[in-house]
């Protein structure tokens, strides 16, 4: 009996120590995941570090004259280390956290003061390592912080941490928007930024974090590499001449109610792209979206006419003063394709020259057919000649195929000769055909147009590129004097005599395509309207290129739809570098330097051999020299809260990002360096105020 007594007692007492064992561990339990859960995911955290990358610094994107076309500006995330604040602040920090939230909310206006001091009570509660207030402060705002209670301390002792990151800018907004190009993430996008990230986004470096709850923090060590930031690259473009083009072209675009137009402004001698536009219309007015100057194939119409007459001519069948028979306008070719010229009350007859500059049809096709029809081919291969039929590898992505039907083809047809002189059966980018009027242009040698200039930082090139020649002779120069007489006779007795009034000579070449709709034929009253020409014609400088798609004004001849859109532009254009000529004068002068930093101003001396005084005084980051007496003097540009800077000089990348990350608006016109500015030097500024500046235009 005893014994069994003593088993029972033994069970009872060891359910017993079961139990309170385990009440004991779900207390434990408890108390762990809920009362002291955040101490121990503290401490598991701090356990954890890893290598995080620290992105590179984009390269920039310069025009030619070294004007801003795309930069990275850098913003930061601010965080708060809470730990640090309690060792270094725990006498003071309940006594200046209303003005801290006040601070905080003024400066960044993302949430109330209220709401901002319930964080910092919280945060400091709680003990929180890694706290995120905003991510996208700007320059300005994060050194301003810095110099608040607490967090004048700095990293160390203020538990104030920043981290910076950037955001691509584009000074010029939506010039040249599709051409300058994005990228994203994953490394996809459209223009230069794609076409040229392997270069711009440069290298990562790597650094130490260490997990805290709510994120990572950065830890100091030795055991960082920093990133190599990328290089700059630097285009052709005139970043004058470009908004020259621009706002022409969207006045034509809008004037004709077209569904898009480009234009593209070639320097003669060299191929440099010098200005190139894309507008569409779209829901939001005419904006650039898609790149039509590479991206679109079309049938160029009459401008092609160039190639038909070059053939002809180099073929020896015709000169350009005998007769062809054009019927009145009106062909009908093996009894099934009808041919006509436009225009009514047109002769039975027309020299050969008045077939090219009154862009006959009927003419080109019954002179080309009787010169090719036993030998298609050798025509053909003029267009092989001429670039037309292959890309251009400008380097740029999203270049279109150019597609033209060949005689050993199965789609080849009698008519296709006919249809492929007067620029059908065929497409081409309107860079191919810039490309080959700028040819006859400059004398017969055509160059490959190119729109980068060099590649490395700014005052020192790693690598450029230099004009390349195509082709050292498109035909003989005996053809090559007539091209260009019946060229200039387009405009004096042609298609294009509305260009006679201009204060300069012009050549060129009216085009006006129907728009294919594929497989369903042509759309039914949509063309494609082109004038392509150069000027001055007795004294070649630029070529230019204007196309307009899909207008519906009522209008849709080159010649009353591109025509005035190329006057417009090269009015202009050649008034500008007569202006530019003029104000050449023979001695150097030597303008005020400004650099974002000490070292570019020297370097930019080294370069021009220039000895420089000593930089005393200050520490800003923004310096202006003066040229005395073949010395650099610099002076320091003060950076002042809530104070307008002095801007003179200055160029227009460093005053927007002065101005920008400060949280002003800035508006400027022109381009170069400001000459003007509003407000005044040192007048009081507001935030948010707009800041207005004129900029030298040279």
């Amino acid at each position: 009996m005893n014994i069994k007594k003593d088993i029972l007692w033994r069970v009872i007492l060891s359910i017993v120590l079961l139990i309170v064992f385990g009440v004991g561990l779900v207390y434990s339990i408890v108390r762990i995941q809920y009362a002291e859960g955040d101490k121990w995911q503290h401490v598991s955290d701090s356990l954890y570090v890893k290598a995080q990358d620290v992105p590179a610094i984009r390269g920039s994107i310069f025009s030619e004259d070294g004007n801003l076309l795309a930069t990275s500006v850098p913003i930061y995330s601010v965080s708060l280390d809470y730990v640090v604040i309690r060792n270094f602040h725990q006498d003071s920090f309940n006594r200046y956290r209303t003005q801290l939230a006040t601070l905080l909310s003024e400066t960044f206006e993302n949430a109330s003061p209220g709401r901002y001091d319930t964080l910092l009570r919280d945060g400091y509660r709680k003990g929180v390592r890694y706290q995120t207030l905003i991510r996208n402060a700007s320059y300005i705002q994060a050194q301003k912080l810095l110099t608040w209670p607490i967090f004048r301390s700095g990293r160390y002792k203020g538990g104030v941490i920043l981290e910076e990151r950037t955001i691509r800018r584009k000074p010029y907004g939506d010039l040249m928007a599709r051409t300058i190009g994005h990228i994203n993430e994953n490394g996809i996008g459209a223009g230069i930024e794609a076409s040229y990230n392997a270069s711009l986004e440069g290298v990562d470096g790597k650094m130490v974090v260490r997990k805290f709850a709510g994120g990572y923090r950065p830890e100091e060590n030795d055991l960082q590499i920093r990133p190599e930031n990328g290089k700059d690259i630097f285009t052709t473009i005139d970043i004058h001449l470009q908004d020259i083009v621009t706002e022409a072209l969207i006045a034509g675009t809008e004037e004709n109610g077209a569904a898009f137009a480009t234009a593209i402004l070639l320097e003669v001698g060299t191929g440099k792209i010098k200005a190139i536009a894309n507008i569409n219309r779209t829901e939001n007015g005419y904006r650039e979206r898609f790149n039509h100057a590479i991206g679109t194939g079309y049938e160029p119409g009459s401008t092609i006419k160039l190639v038909s007459a070059m053939a002809t001519l180099e073929d020896g069948s015709i000169s350009l003063e005998d007769s062809v028979d054009i019927n009145h306008g009106k062909l009908v070719f093996l009894k099934r394709d009808t041919f006509e010229d436009s225009g009514h009350n047109l002769p039975q007859k027309r020299t050969y020259r008045d077939v090219f500059q009154k862009s006959s049809n009927v003419g080109i096709i019954k002179t080309t057919y009787e010169t090719f029809k036993s030998k298609p081919e050798r025509f053909v291969k003029y267009f092989d000649k001429l670039h037309l039929t292959t890309p251009l590898e400008t380097g740029i992505k999203g270049e279109v195929e150019p597609v033209i039907l060949r005689p050993d083809q199965a789609r080849w047809s009698a008519s296709t000769l006919p249809s492929l002189s007067i620029g059908y059966s065929m497409t081409t980018s309107p860079l191919h055909m810039a490309m080959l009027y700028n040819a006859v242009a400059n004398n017969g040698v055509m160059m490959k147009p190119y729109l980068i200039s060099s590649i490395g930082y700014l005052g020192k090139a790693e690598k450029s590129f230099d004009p390349v020649i195509l082709n050292k002779e498109i035909c003989s120069p005996a053809t090559l004097r007539l091209l260009k007489s019946m060229l200039e006779g387009v405009v004096e007795d042609g298609t294009a005599t509305s260009l006679k009034d201009l204060p300069f000579k012009v050549a060129g070449k009216t085009g006006t395509s129907k728009i294919s709709g594929g497989s369903g034929g042509y759309q039914k009253g949509q063309y494609y309207s082109s004038f392509v020409g150069y000027f001055p014609s007795d004294a070649p400088r630029y070529t230019l290129m204007v196309l307009v798609a899909k207008p519906t004004s009522g209008r849709y001849y080159g010649s009353s739809v591109a025509v005035p859109v190329f006057e417009q532009i090269a009015r202009r254009v050649q008034a500008n570098t007569l202006q530019i000529e003029i104000e050449l004068k023979d001695t150097m002068e030597l303008p005020a330097l400004v650099s974002g930093d000490w070292s570019g101003v020297k370097r930019t001396g080294r370069e021009l051999d220039l000895p420089m005084k000593a930089h005393e005084g200050s520490t800003s980051n923004l310096i202006r020299t003066k040229n005395e007496h073949l010395e650099l003097v610099p002076q320091a540009i003060e950076i002042k809260e809530n104070t307008m800077p002095d801007l003179t000089g200055v160029a227009l990348r460093h005053a927007l990002s002065v101005m920008e990350n400060g949280g002003y608006k800035v508006q400027f016109n022109g381009y170069g360096k400001i000459v003007e500015q509003s407000p005044v030097a040192g007048a009081a500024l507001r935030p948010g105020q707009v800041i207005y500046l004129r900029l030298s235009s040279r």
